[in-house]
């Protein structure tokens, strides 16, 4: 008489306790991303004080600066406990290769923080070149989230990371405006090519805002909406109309401004980072309802199981092959028979349904992670190889895009290939 093997029902219970593992070391990784973002906001801040402490030639955020680095240097420790907590552990998840090493590249190059804050103590670099150190240190730790997304395995958590990387992109974007602007001011003038690189900032940061939009829930959209409807939008558009009043050549004593445009855009940003930490919240949160779920569905699978009896007839997929009852067997007992065989084919069929409709919820969000990451990895040589700003290297993208008749990704991608 033909029975169910055990190892099939052993195996069914085990994808999804693999499934529940996966959403608990995901969830894990959502806490880590909190802590990123904190530490990524605290530098930001650091940047923008260090920009108009050395155009101002010391004169302006001395203090300020003093007071923000042991901010920035508690944020970095708390992401570091995290990362370790997460990550490196006994119970730390495999699989993570790239990840990993992403993670290693962004904390050797954070070591170099504390000669860029030496030079910039002793004024021994230019604003410029300061602001361009603390952009690729933050782009670094940005780009941990962009990987992050690209290996979650949740659909809904993954469209969450895709609008918390996009929203934070759009974030930094607004730092480096106010580190821009702030450099300006302090320094009275303000050069056709920082303006140029100001409107930039401005164009980048709705594009990184837009992308958000089409990825955030209606409760997220809900909370962007204390962004684009607070009155220091309008300071912000007072101030970069000043800014472009601005003239290289015949400077106005305007340094008093510095503070001001810190202040008004630091306002700004703080309602982003709140946004940003309910985007993080909300990860969490998700994570935590797709553990439940997955756990109410681990339990069903274990009470149908359990009341199954021996099967007399072995499931095969695609059709049961029915034994024909002994005499004495009646028709009803078959049946119920056959329904026990159903009901253990039903789950493994509920099961690939399920792991199929995962997967086929991820690929719009994993095309869109995809061509992001390969984006950023061109820039990223454009930078390295050409010495361009990050400005530069995104408009030399754009032209050869526009020359070629060919998509910002295609160009990018022919880089990235042609590096490797």
């Amino acid at each position: 008489m033909a029975t169910s093997n055990p190892l099939t029902k052993q195996f069914l219970l085990a994808a999804k306790y693999q499934e529940i593992h996966a959403l608990k070391q995901l969830q894990n990784s959502c806490a880590s991303l909190t802590k990123l973002g904190d530490f990524v906001h605290q530098l930001q801040k650091e940047r923008a004080m260090s920009n108009i402490f050395l155009a101002s030639n010391r004169e302006r955020f001395k203090t300020q600066l003093q007071e923000q680095i042991p901010l920035s240097d508690s944020a970095q420790t708390a992401f570091y406990d995290s990362l370790k907590q997460t990550f490196i552990n006994d119970n730390a998840d495999t699989g993570h290769t790239r990840l990993f090493n992403l993670i290693t590249y962004s904390l050797q190059a954070l070591d170099a923080l504390p000669v860029l804050r030496k030079q910039i103590a002793q004024q021994n670099i230019s604003a410029v070149h300061a602001t361009q150190s603390f952009t690729q240190l933050i782009a670094s730790l940005l780009n941990i989230i962009l990987e992050a997304a690209d290996g979650a395995s949740d659909p809904k958590i993954t469209r969450l990371l895709v609008a918390f990387f996009n929203f934070m992109q759009g974030k930094e974007y607004a730092g480096q405006e106010r580190a821009c602007g702030a450099q300006a001011f302090a320094a009275s003038k303000f050069t056709t090519e920082q303006k140029q690189q100001l409107a930039h900032f401005v164009q980048e940061q709705n594009h990184s805002f837009d992308f958000f939009n089409e990825y955030a829930d209606a409760h997220l959209l809900k909370c962007f909406g204390t962004l684009t409807t607070h009155q220091v939008n309008n300071q912000v558009e007072q101030l970069r109309s000043l800014l472009q009043k601005l003239d290289d050549e015949n400077a106005q004593p305007l340094s008093q401004l510095s503070e001001v445009w810190y202040e008004v855009t630091t306002t700004r940003i703080d309602i982003m980072h709140k946004i940003e930490q309910n985007i993080a919240d909300q990860l969490i949160d998700t994570a935590a309802m797709q553990i439940a779920c997955a756990q109410r569905s681990l339990n069903t699978n274990k009470q149908v199981l359990n009341n199954m009896v021996e099967q007399h007839i072995a499931p095969t997929f695609g059709q049961l092959a029915v034994k024909q009852p002994e005499p004495e067997v009646s028709q009803n007992i078959a049946a119920d028979k056959l329904n026990s065989n159903k009901s253990m084919y039903d789950l493994i069929i509920e099961q690939s349904q399920h792991i199929k409709q995962i997967n086929q919820a991820l690929l719009d969000a994993k095309k869109v992670i995809s061509e992001q990451k390969v984006i950023h990895q061109a820039k990223y040589i454009l930078i390295e190889q050409l010495k361009l700003t990050e400005e530069q290297a995104h408009k030399q993208l754009q032209k050869q895009a526009m020359d070629t008749h060919k998509t910002l990704f295609s160009v990018a991608q022919t880089i990235v290939q042609m590096s490797d």
